[in-house]
């Protein structure tokens, strides 16, 4: 069973102008926005929808909307899946939240996809072509088990240089890293993840204008092929050279 008909990306922020002048120059349309009931703005990758939420908190996670969400979340129930908090609107389950592998936090809300914004699928950022949401996992096994559960099929599976994999609902593509904590490849938090056969010139466009990376991989001979970058309230980008 899958978790929705459509999915967002949402990552609550301290000061929306400030998020929404960033991903502007990441290269992100904006689609809408609201004061109600807190400042958000709606954008777009191309690819993917993303809600910058001003609401007090500090997060990064997914949203998927259905007609039928509290029919979803009983079926889940059923099954063992637990949820830690749930909330009702006119008497009826309006949404649940629950936490995937990795503190992965998900939301189901009860809301008509047809009423959603629809992403063209064409990459519009200057980051590249979107390729995943990237997790950090425990174990890879369990996590791809677990997301199986909930509609998800693996894509690619490798144990190079560490246990990963690729999975998706045909709506939301997954990155599961059994990095280590401690290893040379271990991350905190969801990374979205982008490719680009001229990464390099992409990533030097984007120092040109202003913005600075957290990290850089420069090959054997200088050039920057590979880096992350922050957002402004810690949001972590992976940019790498290569093609989906």
């Amino acid at each position: 069973m899958k978790l929705g008909k459509a999915v967002q990306i949402n990552i609550g922020v301290s000061d929306l102008e400030k998020s929404l002048a960033f991903y502007m120059q990441l290269g992100f349309q904006q689609i809408d926005e609201s004061t109600e009931p807190f400042p958000w703005a709606r954008l777009s990758d191309g690819q993917n929808l993303v809600l910058l939420n001003q609401d007090g908190n500090i997060y990064i996670g997914l949203v998927y909307f259905s007609k039928d969400a509290a029919r979803r979340i009983t079926r889940l129930e059923g099954k063992g899946f637990e949820f830690v908090q749930r909330r009702e609107q006119d008497g009826q389950l309006f949404m649940a939240i629950f936490v995937g592998p990795g503190g992965l936090v998900v939301g189901l809300i009860n809301h008509d996809p047809a009423e959603m914004p629809e992403p063209s699928g064409l990459p519009k950022s200057r980051c590249g072509t979107f390729g995943e949401f990237a997790i950090s996992v425990d174990d890879f096994q369990s996590a791809a088990e677990f997301w199986g559960e909930l509609g998800f099929t693996n894509l690619h599976e490798s144990h190079d240089p560490y246990p990963w994999g690729i999975l998706s609902d045909e709506m939301m593509v997954l990155g599961l890293h059994q990095t280590g904590e401690n290893g040379e490849f271990a991350f905190s938090g969801p990374a979205i993840t982008y490719f680009a056969r001229d990464m390099a010139d992409r990533i030097a466009g984007l120092k040109q204008d202003g913005i600075t990376f957290a990290n850089e991989m420069p090959d054997e001979n200088g050039l920057v092929n590979n880096a992350t970058l922050r957002g402004p309230d810690g949001e972590l980008f992976f940019l790498f050279e290569g093609e989906i």
